[in-house]
């Protein structure tokens, strides 16, 4: 089906689930926070951020379990937009 729907070969840890969730639940707040505050451009930095450290958490994970040099890549290049996203909503303020 394609890079994205791929199944994993082994199973994330309990303890890599819960920091998913811990990155999940910060993002989520983050993103409500932004919408009621009036669309401040300081959240939404922030949640691009916190994005990109899930997707470095992401990328390692799959870089332990041996997985294709593409799925790590496309997660740190992932990674790497989001940093860039989140300097341009800084640059708003």
């Amino acid at each position: 089906m394609g890079l994205f729907f791929q199944k994993m070969k082994k199973k994330s840890s309990k303890s890599m689930m819960v920091v998913r969730l811990f990155v999940i639940f910060i993002m989520v707040i983050l993103l409500a926070t932004g919408i009621i505050k009036g669309f401040d451009s300081i959240f939404f930095g922030l949640f691009f951020i916190i994005s990109g450290i899930g997707s470095i958490i992401d990328g390692t994970e799959n870089y332990f379990h041996r997985e294709n040099k593409r799925v790590y890549l496309v997660n740190y290049g992932l990674a790497f937009v989001c940093f860039v996203a989140s300097f341009t909503f800084f640059e708003l303020i």
